[in-house]
């Protein structure tokens, strides 16, 4: 695996154990988000964001503000 793969990976990672915390360790209904287009990530799927390092962090940007209670 390259660097920059092997970074990806763990950006990957991260950014999937922060959504299945978001559900409160729900793995079924964090992998049922992550599969639905989502208004905040421009009608794209949380999946479909893992393919690059800044689709990951608008992800992990989203998910954060869900955390906090900011819907918009």
């Amino acid at each position: 695996m390259t660097r920059c793969s092997s970074n990806i990976y763990e950006l990957q990672q991260v950014a999937l154990a922060e959504c299945v915390e978001l559900f409160e360790g729900d793995r079924d209904a964090a992998e049922r988000w992550m599969s639905q287009r989502v208004r905040g990530l421009g009608y794209k799927s949380p999946q479909d964001m893992l393919s690059s390092e800044t689709g990951i962090e608008q992800l992990r940007i989203l998910v954060g503000r869900l955390e906090h209670g900011i819907f918009n």
